[in-house]
């Protein structure tokens, strides 16, 4: 019987890199990146160009030509793992209109046609910065007003808009246009060790615990569309990580 078929898009990027290292041993891998991946089964692409136009009254029809590579590599996937966009919470608007929500409708809009069932979006812990500020220095006590998903998003830059616009893309898919499973993963400040001196010591996600998360977000019998967060073990973090547990089965085991 052979493996299920997992597209990872944003595959070059730092977090792309480490889910390939965990999902090797269990799926066939398609990688999409607008870098080059030195790997078999991977596409170059900019998701945020597509062979589609839509027309009144929305209704979408394809441009005369082949499919893009990256379309064409979503035949015969489960599940997509979207990592891609542009990562930097200083970017401008013109940077993620177009690579992180221009590329995820094309995504979104192309997962509709080849009937996907799972997307698990990279969304991002700064949709909340606002409420975080507005609530600081309380929300970082162990026993203080934790940030749940079903608050109202506050970001605080475009970085942040983008990313609720990805989270609101999925729930249409799904409320919508028949997709079964989107799960939006509230990403902490990823990287292998956390910073001492700043604040993002409250938002640390290990590379070990995001991994595991994003995991069981893929494998999840989930249906539906769902927010959770994704922070480390720190008893200073202002996010609940209550519905992480009981969704996913997933407690961070790493602390700063």
């Amino acid at each position: 019987m052979s493996a299920p078929r997992v597209m990872v898009t944003g595959a070059a990027g730092r977090i792309g890199r480490e889910m390939i290292d965990e999902l090797r041993d269990a799926y066939e891998l398609c990688l999409v990146d607008r870098r080059r991946i030195d790997q078999a089964a991977s596409v170059t692409a900019d998701l945020s160009r597509t062979q589609w136009r839509v027309r009144r009254p929305h209704r979408l029809r394809r441009i005369k030509g082949p499919l893009p590579r990256w379309e064409k590599a979503l035949r015969g996937v489960s599940a997509v793992l979207h990592l891609a966009a542009e990562p930097s919470p200083g970017a401008s608007w013109a940077e993620v209109a177009r690579h992180n929500i221009q590329a995820t409708g094309n995504l979104m809009d192309a997962v509709k046609r080849h009937q996907v069932e799972k997307v698990v979006f990279a969304s991002s812990h700064r949709v909340m910065l606002g409420l975080v500020h507005e609530r600081a220095p309380d929300c970082y006590r162990p026993d203080g007003p934790k940030i749940t998903s079903d608050d109202l998003p506050r970001p605080i830059s475009p970085y942040g808009i983008s990313k609720i616009a990805g989270e609101l893309i999925g729930r249409v898919a799904v409320e919508r246009h028949g997709l079964r499973s989107f799960v939006a993963v509230r990403i902490g400040s990823f990287r292998p060790e956390p910073s001492l001196h700043d604040d993002t010591r409250h938002t640390w996600v290990s590379p070990r615990d995001l991994r595991r998360l994003l995991r069981r977000c893929l494998e999840a019998d989930l249906p539906g569309f769902h927010v959770v967060y994704g922070i480390s073990a720190q008893a200073s973090s202002p996010y609940d990580l209550r519905p992480t547990h009981e969704l996913f089965g997933w407690a961070p085991t790493d602390a700063s």
